[in-house]
């Protein structure tokens, strides 16, 4: 399967609730990654991110590795 061009979302939960400014932080680091489209807060949990990404250049482990990497405990939900 040839990837070029595609766009995979994907879903990750903080364990902890983070505040609307820690949300935006780390969506905002998540979001200057390379081949990231976007990535924002998801819901008014606390908890969530949404990221769209290009599963030909990174992929969602690699971005939950960043997330660990930022001091946030999260795992992979899905969309």
């Amino acid at each position: 399967m040839n990837n070029q061009n595609q766009i995979s979302d994907m879903l990750f939960a903080s364990v902890q609730r983070l505040s609307a400014d820690e949300l935006q932080e780390i969506s905002v680091a998540i979001g200057v990654m390379e081949c990231v489209i976007s990535s924002h807060p998801g819901g008014d949990e606390g908890h969530f991110f949404k990221v769209a990404y290009d599963p030909s250049c990174v992929d969602s482990r690699a971005i939950l590795e960043k997330l660990k990497g930022l001091g946030v405990e999260a795992r992979m939900v899905g969309l």
